[in-house]
């Protein structure tokens, strides 16, 4: 079984531009990534942040009713 050199070059050519394209997309990818997002995005806010959500201490059905009402009104308006 005889392979060409020139194709066999050529292959070997192809796949190292492939791989040296393919790590400067990555490099830029992960410069973009760390310049632009967040270190730790879940951290506790700073400054006059406020509780959106008040969860109510008891267990009475009647006291949850406003949650049933609301999640119902997401899901049927996704307001």
């Amino acid at each position: 079984m005889v392979f060409p050199v020139r194709r066999l070059m050529e292959l070997v050519r192809f796949f190292l531009v492939f791989i040296t394209c393919a790590l400067i997309c990555y490099g830029i990818v992960t410069f973009l990534s760390e310049r632009f997002l967040p270190a730790n995005p879940y951290r506790e806010p700073h400054g006059n942040a406020v509780k959106v959500i008040k969860i109510l201490n008891g267990k009475h059905s009647h006291e949850l009713d406003w949650y049933y009402e609301r999640l119902q009104l997401f899901y049927t308006v996704g307001e």
